[in-house]
């Protein structure tokens, strides 16, 4: 499964790539906090930096594939947690 920064960013339409609800969605999210997010919910992903979504030629973000456990829209709203939880533990330090 692929996942692209777009599919859970919340300044994204639907029709620009975000694949979840925008309350659950997080802004702007980089390629290696997905890929952090990913590791923490025990799931190994490989990281393809530089690419750009065939919709989106212009963003060359990249995206990350993963082994397919749960759906898609499951999966996604599950990193964008994460990424909260990992954005907050900064903030903290």
């Amino acid at each position: 499964m692929i996942l692209w920064p777009a599919n859970i960013d919340s300044t994204k339409s639907r029709m620009q790539g975000r694949k979840i609800a925008k309350g659950s969605a997080v802004q702007t999210p980089r390629l290696d906090e997905i890929n952090e997010a990913v590791r923490k919910l025990d799931m190994d992903g490989e990281t393809t930096p530089g690419k750009a979504r065939p919709r989106s030629w212009w963003e060359k973000n990249g995206y990350l594939i993963v082994a397919k456990k749960n759906p898609k829209s499951e999966l996604l709203r599950n990193v964008a947690t994460e990424i909260r939880r990992i954005r907050a533990a900064r903030s903290t330090q």
